[in-house]
């Protein structure tokens, strides 16, 4: 049982650790060879990282149907639009491998054909993933901006003079609408979006540690 855990656990985590801390070194160290090994690690992570996301894919679409199979009575629009995305998704792979430059080792990502076929179903559905995004955004703003406390109040009355100060009738018949939007954008969200990121780096750095030494519960539930 020991030996069983140290192989689907520990064995793991020590060599993302090994391999991750000359990559860690060489943001801090200007050193040839820590760039060379960076560059090197990073071509193969790409390739294993398309692997994985093949693999993913295909686990997606098993799961899929067998949850189908379980759910017949749902119609037969479920089962129409997973054969959709089953066959749209094979007809990118074999145009990928159809016009690929083996003599490169490069897929037909680029061929005119592939492109058209990707941009014709996936342009469509951007559009509107970011429609809803843009829907979802205002809701939760609604939901967000209201006068219940200080920090809430200032957020709104920010935001709203942010925006006024963008409407060219405002600024005519408000022109000091003007400076103070831009006082607004400048200096109130230069400095909060730098202590974010400051959070952000910081934040990060001690995860990823955590996660090469095996203290982060997360990688450690994941590699069990």
């Amino acid at each position: 049982m020991a030996s069983r855990n140290f192989i689907r656990r520990d064995l793991p985590l020590i060599m993302v650790a090994v391999t991750a801390f000359p990559i860690l070194l060489n943001r801090f160290i200007d050193d040839p060879s820590l760039l060379n090994y960076w560059t090197t690690l990073g071509s193969w992570t790409s390739y294993i990282s398309m692997i994985a996301w093949g693999l993913g894919v295909i686990y997606l679409f098993n799961g899929e149907y067998h949850s189908m199979q379980m759910n017949r009575n749902k119609g037969i629009v479920p089962v129409l639009m997973f054969g959709i995305l089953v066959v749209f998704s094979l007809l990118l792979v074999a145009l990928s491998i159809m016009y690929a430059d083996w003599g490169k080792m490069q897929l037909g990502v680029t061929h005119p054909s592939y492109v058209w076929w990707y941009n014709g179903f996936y342009g469509a559905q951007s559009q509107a993933f970011y429609g809803l995004m843009f829907l979802y955004l205002m809701s939760a703003s609604y939901r967000m901006l209201r006068f219940r406390n200080l920090e809430a109040s200032i957020l709104l009355l920010s935001g709203v003079i942010y925006t006024l100060r963008n409407t060219p009738i405002f600024n005519l018949y408000f022109p000091w609408m003007l400076p103070l939007g831009d006082w607004i954008n400048n200096i109130g969200y230069t400095g909060g979006y730098n202590a974010a990121l400051i959070c952000m780096a910081f934040g990060s750095l001690l995860v990823g540690c955590r996660q090469l030494l095996g203290r982060e519960r997360t990688a450690v539930e994941v590699t069990a």
